[in-house]
């Protein structure tokens, strides 16, 4: 029986949470016990959609390592085997409270990059793994001076059944959507690269010709306030819903009907996963972390985006555009079935677990099912 101990920080978002959750649910229960401890106190929603107790053992100052007394004394009494940490101050933490094999997860290439220097102080020729949730992780870890051989590529999982579930639900009922409305999604605000204003003001411009068009923004904090008292200036239907923390961000992107991801730079992809297999159609810039996973007119609807210039005009094109959007979708839930499944995904960190452990490369036997999808 294989002990795995996660770790988390404040950092911690919505991706983290669903593949916690999903390894904790299907990873062999005659092999593995799952225990979580956070180092920062965690939002109720996040604890209470995960479905897992969490211990907290709290650091102090923000230091890293001061919460390593008490993590060790949690590893220990749970008899831990593996600690999985998700981020960089999680990771720091873990390693100053133990030397069990260490095994961190990553989503976000610009945390990647600006954590990159402590991840590289963490690094063991044996019993360490740096799981990228895409490429373009990967290679901002490298770039930063990661070793290369330290990482490993394990692509985010969906639940198909899920989906479904929510797809014939009252989700959208619930949402204040009708029959004929069009669901506009986009990614949880980040501060350093998303154009959701830009978003807002395509959707709004369309709205004002037809009415039935509605953009989901999920979570809470200052961009959806942002957004909210700009829905309100207006003087049009109104564009915007905001379900706050009642809804999780997997489910609202399963209930859509396009994912605009307006990026002006590197960020998370599991968004894009999630609509993939939703059959969600998916518009985006054509930046580095978005086309790793989109293809234009095949499989997305990319558009080129130009530092300092509006997206507006690109966007409101293709939210026009409904034919390219349909024929995008089809291939696209054909791809997400090939590349993101969840046994795929369990049976993967089935394999680092035993490698990091056994002191074998993270990557040994774990290949990128996109290379040949």
């Amino acid at each position: 029986m294989m002990h795995v101990g996660h770790v988390l920080d404040a950092a911690a978002g919505w991706e983290q949470r669903v593949a916690i959750a999903q390894l904790a649910d299907r990873l062999p229960s005659d092999r593995f016990q799952v225990s979580v401890a956070a180092i920062d106190p965690l939002p109720a929603d996040w604890k209470r959609s995960l479905g897992l107790p969490v211990r907290l053992v709290p650091r102090r100052a923000r230091f890293s390592a001061l919460a390593a007394p008490a993590l060790s004394r949690f590893l220990d009494a749970k008899r831990v085997d593996v600690v999985h940490a998700w981020g960089s101050h999680a990771a720091a933490a873990a390693r100053a409270a133990t030397a069990r094999p260490l095994v961190i997860e990553l989503f976000d290439p610009v945390s990647a990059a600006t954590g990159v220097k402590v991840l590289r102080s963490l690094a063991r020729p044996r019993g360490f793994g740096i799981v990228c949730a895409s490429e373009i992780v990967r290679r901002r870890l490298i770039e930063g001076g990661a070793p290369p051989e330290s990482t490993v590529l394990i692509r985010p999982a969906v639940d198909f059944a899920q989906i479904t579930r929510w797809r014939r639900g009252g989700v959208r009922d619930e949402l204040g959507l009708s029959r004929s409305d069009r669901a506009i999604v986009v990614p949880e605000p980040i501060p350093h690269a998303d154009g959701h204003i830009d978003t807002f003001l395509a959707a709004a411009m369309l709205n004002t010709l037809s009415g039935d068009l509605r953009m989901i923004v999920p979570g809470v904090g200052r961009e959806q306030d942002r957004l909210a008292e700009l829905d309100r200036s207006l003087p049009i239907p109104q564009t915007l819903v905001r379900p706050g923390d009642r809804v999780p961000t997997e489910q609202l992107v399963a209930v859509s009907d396009v994912l605009v991801v307006a990026a002006r730079g590197d960020v998370p992809t599991t968004e894009i996963t999630w609509a993939m297999a939703a059959g969600v159609a998916v518009i985006g810039s054509a930046v580095y972390a978005v086309s790793e996973m989109l293809a234009s007119r095949v499989n997305g609807l990319l558009f080129k985006q130009l530092p300092g210039k509006s997206m507006v005009t690109a966007i409101a094109r293709l939210l026009q555009d409904v034919d390219a959007q349909a024929m995008a979708r089809e291939v696209a839930r054909g791809q997400a079935y090939e590349v993101f499944g969840l046994r795929r995904f369990v049976e993967q960190h089935v394999r680092l677990y035993e490698n990091v452990r056994a002191g074998r490369l993270p990557a040994d036997g774990i290949a990128d099912p996109a290379r040949s999808a």
